[in-house]
């Protein structure tokens, strides 16, 4: 039979786990928010936000808000392709330069 401390570990990890759950259906985050959507510490959140580097709110003056698709965006924000994305992309640019050139 499980211990009252393995009991309470489990019931907080659950709690974590339902908290983080919800956490992905928010259309706005706060920083310490945003940095756990991201996997990076609240400190490097905090660095991207005072560099500018993502759009952000600032409506009462202190507090920090920024938006799901600002996320999503600076996470794609320098796209590595894979092999088979460039050759497509080669081979459109190839034909379309075939078609200019007749």
């Amino acid at each position: 039979m499980a211990s009252i401390v393995e009991i309470l570990l489990e019931i907080k990890n659950l709690k974590e786990e339902i908290k983080n759950t919800h956490l992905f259906k928010k259309p706005f985050y706060t920083t310490k928010e945003a940095a756990t959507f991201l996997s990076v510490s609240v400190s490097y959140m905090q660095k991207i936000v005072a560099s500018k580097q993502i759009n952000h709110s600032r409506p009462t003056g202190k507090l920090i808000f920024i938006k799901r698709s600002d996320l999503e965006d600076f996470v794609m924000k320098n796209p590595i392709h894979s092999n088979d994305d460039i050759d497509s992309i080669v081979a459109d640019n190839l034909l379309i330069f075939k078609t200019k050139s007749q």
